[in-house]
Order: C-alpha cells, then sequence, then structure tokens
C-alpha cells in the first residue's frame, strides 16, 4: 500500500527542495533525520516545523531521528549568521542537550523515534583520518559556493576553518547514519538544504549508494519580511514556559496576520487537509472572528504545553479580549501574570497615571490623565489582590497587592 506521507507534505506547500526519485522512497516504512543545535537551553519556535513533520511522519508509520548535535554545537554552524557564533562550554551544552531533549519528547512522545547526539562519534575521530575518509571527497570548491560560507567571506573578519569545516562534519553524521541505521534521507530548513546535498555526495561517494533529502520552506512574515518566530518588537517565541508563557504563545498565533494564516494552519496543524479545508471555508466568510487563528493557537499550545494550559490560554483571551460570560479565577490571573506587563505594589493607594506612564502605557502624566478622563482606560479589582489595567482594547497591566 502507497505511504501517502510525502504527497501530504508536498499538498501543505511543505517541500521546497528535494531530491530526484525521493517521493518513492517514503512509500515504504523510512528512516530519516532532522538535525538541531543546542545553542541554546530551548527550542523556538523556528523549531518547531521540523518536529511537526517528525510528528507527522511518525503517523504514517516512518520512523525519525532527532539528532541533538552536541558535537557540531561546539563548531557552530555558520548557515544564517553574519558573525561567528561564541564558543560554548562542553557542560553548557550538556545542559542545553537535557533541556531540549525534555522539549523534543513532550512534542512526539515517547515511542517511534529515536534521539542521538553526534558528539558520540565525532568525539573519536581522528584529524588525518578524518582528512582521509571524509576531506578528500568533498571539494573545496562546493565547500565555497555555499551561501553561509559566501556571505562571511565577504565580510572583513571572514570565516573561521572551524566554522569552514561545519559542512564535512555534517556530511559525515548523514554517512553515519546512513551505514549504521539504515537512515536514507536527511531533512532540514532550506538554509541547510547545501549541507544536505554535500551529505548525499559524500554517501554516493564513500559506498555508492543513493541517500536522499528534501528541506521545508523558511517562513517570512509579510508584516516584518523577517523569518516568522518573533513578535513585532523583535522577542523570540520559546517553547518554554519560563521563556515564553502559554499564554503569550497562544496569544501570537491568535494575533497571525489574515494574509499568513492560511499557509501556517497547513504548515503547522496535524489536522488533515480535508477538515482545514473546511474551517478556511468557514474563516473566509467571518474574518473577524479569526477562527483559523484560534485553532491553530489551541492546537499548537496543546502541542507544546500540553491541553491543560491551552484551554486554560483560551478561557483567559475569550474574557479579556472577547464578550465573555466567563469569569477570571485566581488560578487565571496567576496564569497570565507572566504574559502582560505587572508591578507589585504595597496597598490599593496607588495614583494610576503613574502606573500607566511607570510601565510605559503613556508617555506622560499629562496624556495618562487625558486618556483616564476620555474613558480609555479601565480598571478592575479580583480577590482584593490584582487590578487589572486595560487600555483600549488589547493593553494590558497588571497591579499585585503585597
Amino acid at each position: 500500500m502507497k505511504n501517502n506521507f510525502f504527497e501530504d507534505l508536498s499538498q501543505r506547500g511543505l517541500i521546497y527542495q528535494k531530491t530526484e526519485g525521493i517521493s518513492k522512497v517514503f512509500d515504504k516504512k523510512t528512516t530519516f533525520y532532522l538535525g538541531i543545535d543546542l545553542t541554546s537551553d530551548s527550542l523556538h519556535l523556528g523549531h518547531l516545523l521540523g518536529l511537526v513533520i517528525l510528528k507527522r511522519a511518525i503517523k504514517y508509520k516512518h520512523f525519525p531521528i532527532v539528532l541533538v548535535a552536541s558535537g557540531t554545537t561546539m563548531i557552530g554552524d555558520p548557515s544564517g549568521k553574519d558573525k561567528e557564533r561564541p564558543i560554548l562550554p562542553r557542560e553548557i551544552i550538556e545542559q542545553n542537550k537535557k533541556k531540549i531533549t525534555i522539549q523534543i519528547k513532550n512534542i512526539l512522545g515517547i515511542d517511534n523515534f529515536l534521539i542521538l547526539d553526534n558528539y558520540n562519534w565525532l568525539k573519536n575521530l581522528k584529524v588525518l583520518e578524518f582528512l582521509r575518509e571524509v576531506g578528500k571527497f568533498i571539494p573545496v570548491n562546493t565547500m565555497l559556493e555555499k551561501e553561509a560560507v559566501k556571505t562571511r567571506m565577504q565580510k572583513e573578519e571572514g570565516i573561521s576553518f572551524a566554522e569552514f569545516s561545519y559542512q564535512l562534519l555534517q556530511a559525515y553524521d548523514f554517512l553515519y547514519l546512513f551505514k549504521n541505521y539504515n537512515c536514507l534521507v536527511q531533512i532540514g530548513g532550506s538554509d541547510q538544504w547545501g549541507n544536505i546535498v554535500q551529505g548525499i555526495e559524500l554517501i554516493r561517494k564513500k559506498t555508492n549508494s543513493q541517500a536522499y533529502g528534501f528541506s521545508f520552506p523558511l517562513i517570512i512574515d509579510p508584516k516584518t519580511g523577517k523569518k516568522f518566530g518573533k513578535t513585532e518588537s523583535g522577542k523570540t517565541i520559546w517553547l518554554d514556559r519560563a521563556k515564553t508563557p502559554p499564554f503569550e504563545f497562544y496569544q501570537f498565533f491568535i494575533n497571525i496576520s489574515d494574509e499568513l494564516i492560511p499557509t501556517l494552519i497547513k504548515f503547522f496543524s496535524l489536522k488533515d487537509l480535508k477538515e482545514l479545508k473546511e474551517l478556511e471555508n468557514k474563516w473566509q466568510k467571518n474574518k473577524e472572528q479569526r477562527l483559523l487563528q484560534k485553532e491553530l493557537a489551541l492546537e499548537l499550545t496543546s502541542l507544546v504545553f500540553g491541553t491543560a494550559d491551552a484551554r486554560q490560554a483560551k478561557k483567559v483571551s475569550e474574557i479579556l479580549f472577547e464578550k465573555s460570560n466567563q469569569k477570571l479565577s485566581q488560578a487565571d490571573l496567576e496564569f497570565i501574570k507572566n504574559s502582560i506587563p505587572h508591578q507589585e505594589i504595597k496597598s490599593e493607594n496607588f495614583l494610576l497615571e503613574e502606573v500607566l506612564v511607570k510601565n510605559g502605557l503613556c508617555p506622560s502624566k499629562g496624556q495618562a490623565r487625558k486618556l483616564i478622563n476620555q474613558n480609555g482606560v479601565t480598571i478592575k479589582e479580583y480577590f482584593n489582590k490584582y487590578f487589572l489595567i486595560k487600555k483600549g482594547k488589547k493593553e494590558y497591566l497588571m497591579l499585585i497587592k503585597k
């Protein structure tokens, strides 16, 4: 029976570049891999699309490998960087690995995939052996053609030999996984395509065998022209509740533009395309209701943070930004506290105009008083402890009495 995984990705617009014949490879159960560097202690929204593709692959009975690449993190990938990354201590990389591994398992589950670390085989490589067995098969001119290398070489500081060699190590990773895990395919964002092809070529030259690869598109926000995954103010959306609370994560997707949401829901949602088409038809009739944004916000918040947090985010969002008859509980107020500006106060006797200026909701006390007199600011007290201040339709500030 034909497996429709690759066809599904194609219909969603998720295939950006591909090697010839790859669709037939996925007609049967296939092992493939996605690499993730460990330069931070958390994954961010830019990583989520790759993980959703892996989760969809598991649904279609394929077997993904997630390569948490602590070995190559010690070198640094120059792709998409205009200057060299700082070298991280080994112990920091290990700490990042532990946290990111937990995040991967939270998203993918516990079965039908494998997490590997390339440090386990790269640490045993000897320089002369590596140059003979790998370096000899990869021409320098093809390495120089990589966009990341060309961009960096045009700058005064250039590119170090360490970062220049990153693509050799990534190619070796693919060769190692091909030989030891029968891994036939590497996937990654379109900025990784050159590295993917390098690995395919190394496998062909070393084993006289065919390996494959495909890339998925990098999402560009039409508003900013920058990579999708940051707020308008430039704040990164993390997959860690300590860095991006679930309510803030939920609201990020609620506020996705109508221009971008039809593409994003096809990319990120695990719902089948028929169901998504029906949702889009309903959304087209009344875009102000933001049906697609709400569906995606709920689904992804649930995937990353769990169903309970997603439902609470939905409830609080409806109370704050829509005409809902529900009431905020003390748990709801604590839930949103870190997602909006908040300030501790000693008593309820505070000057509202001073609070508005101090927290950036108004530029001056004069404008704050004018706004208050025009009923542009409302304030509600909850449980004799929380004071929720609302400016306009969407700006909130919370005061918390000690």
